[in-house]
């Protein structure tokens, strides 16, 4: 069985900032609740491969992931996790930029389901429905804060610079990350 739907949300952030958040993998186990233990397996500038325990929405109980994205053409992103029963979830998240600091982020969901998780259809999709919600909230402090130290100048691992004050800024994958961070590959 496919499940698919869709959820729009617009936020006052450029399109760089929206995306500077989704592939800040780092914030996930800092400000998600429903994210536990995370290791990137494998990062370039197109891809990751993230293993990472989740949360079963609104339960106590954590599963096991394989999370990957993919930059794909005009800077979406490819989101495919795996899950327990079998379930692949597939997730397209188009970034549209309405102005220089105005996004609207499309989540377009595509869950691959066993047969018998049918008569469960429209819990799955509130689930998801409310643990997206959930994400935003916690997520949307974050791309404010950002979107204001950038327009003050800020630039990663080099603090203040005035005269990157209002460039259009290029995503540059991956993002660079700290030698000791909590991410990186085991050894």
């Amino acid at each position: 069985m496919i499940l698919k739907f869709k959820i729009s949300r617009t936020v006052n952030v450029s399109k760089y900032v929206a995306l500077w958040n989704t592939w800040d993998h780092e914030h996930l186990p800092y400000v998600h609740k429903q994210f536990g233990n995370s290791k990137i397996l494998y990062e370039d500038k197109n891809v990751v491969f993230i293993e990472t325990k989740m949360k079963i929405p609104f339960t106590p109980f954590f599963i096991s992931s394989l999370h990957t994205l993919t930059n794909t053409k005009d800077n979406n992103v490819l989101v495919i996790d795996t899950m327990p029963f079998g379930i692949i979830a597939k997730l397209y998240m188009e970034y549209i930029q309405l102005s220089p600091k105005k996004t609207r982020l499309v989540n377009h969901y595509e869950l691959s389901l066993p047969g018998f998780f049918l008569p469960f259809k429209k819990i799955i999709i509130s689930s998801i429905r409310r643990w997206n919600n959930v994400n935003w909230n916690e997520d949307l402090p974050l791309k404010l804060r950002r979107q204001l130290a950038l327009d003050f100048g800020f630039k990663d691992f080099f603090g203040n610079d005035p005269k990157n004050k209002n460039k259009p800024d290029i995503l540059n994958l991956p993002l660079p990350r700290l030698r000791g961070s909590i991410l990186n590959e085991r050894n």
